[in-house]
């Protein structure tokens, strides 16, 4: 006895109207998470970190329950092509997910969000500045060039219109809590933004610290190629003939001691690592292509590791 088969045959009639009910039912579940969809009654500071993919950012605003769902509001910057900026947005209750899209994709921010990294002088975070659009060229470093040094590196929030005076306190304030209780004075922090130029791993930083000091103690000159470039204006390699040739005081190959001023803002790491330098007989060093350094005592063994080593 044969059992009956049951065979579905679906013809081009039966498809197409399948299909239409697959698009409108996607169409109207898009609808509600675009438009309609609204949260509970409240406003929020949402925070979007440099460096923060569109995915992240979808993930995160679901999190805290800003949008219901990541992967429409993915689709929905994908779609558009758009590129969502940094900062701190305030998220209002009546605010659907295109509205939140927009909001990030235009900038309307609450709040600047902007990273100084380690090691950057103050011309860097003036261009950074006017970059943002939060400050014009010229005005931050007009009013802040003198504090070179003390311009802490980190990621600050900062309010829509903001002055350079204010951006420049916010960052002194923080210096001043960051190093509270280190006993810095303006030699430490001089070295300190050499070494913060200097270093490539953080384990290197207490050794060279320790040249320089070691340099400073017999009268030695410093010999540090970023304090040619400090004085030259940009971190571009120097040439050969700057170390003779480049009249400065920054330049530590034709003048004994210190430069007159830091030559860098450097973090917490490196004023420590002045503070407690290691305890070393080293007067050479050189950094190998993998960023680690090579220390010496003599300069005969310093042109050894160079032959070793490059």
């Amino acid at each position: 006895m044969k059992i009956p088969i049951l065979k579905f045959v679906i013809s081009k009639k039966t498809i197409l109207p399948i299909v239409v009910v697959l698009i409108c039912t996607i169409l109207i579940l898009l609808c509600m998470n675009v438009v309609f969809w609204h949260k509970a009654g409240r406003e929020t500071l949402f925070i979007v970190d440099s460096g923060t993919g569109t995915r992240q950012i979808a993930k995160n605003l679901q999190k805290e329950k800003l949008i219901s769902s990541d992967l429409f509001f993915s689709g929905f910057v994908y779609l558009r092509h758009w590129y969502l900026q940094n900062g701190v947005y305030r998220i209002k209750a009546n605010m659907n997910l295109a509205q939140i899209a927009t909001m990030i994709h235009s900038g309307r921010v609450e709040e600047y969000l902007i990273t100084i990294p380690e090691g950057w002088r103050a011309s860097q975070i003036d261009e950074l500045l006017a970059q943002k659009n939060i400050l014009k060229k010229g005005e931050f470093l007009k009013v802040a060039g003198a504090k070179e040094g003390y311009l802490f590196p980190d990621t600050y929030r900062l309010p829509v219109g903001s002055t350079a005076q204010g951006i420049e306190q916010i960052m002194l304030d923080n210096f001043t809590k960051k190093t509270s209780g280190l006993k810095i004075d303006q030699q430490t922090l001089i070295i300190a933004s050499i070494v913060e130029r200097e270093s490539k791993l953080d384990s290197d930083r207490a050794s060279i610290a320790s040249v320089y000091l070691n340099r400073l103690s017999i009268g030695m000159k410093l010999d540090s190629d970023p304090t040619i470039q400090y004085g030259k204006g940009d971190w571009a390699p120097i040439l050969k003939v700057d170390y003779k040739n480049f009249q400065s005081p920054y330049n530590t190959y034709l003048h004994a001691g210190l430069p007159p001023t830091p030559i860098s803002n450097p973090g917490l790491k490196s004023i420590k690592a002045v503070i407690n330098p290691a305890k070393t007989n080293y007067f050479y060093f050189f950094n190998k292509s993998d960023g680690q350094s090579v220390f010496s005592k003599t300069y005969d063994e310093h042109l050894a590791n160079l032959q070793k080593y490059r």
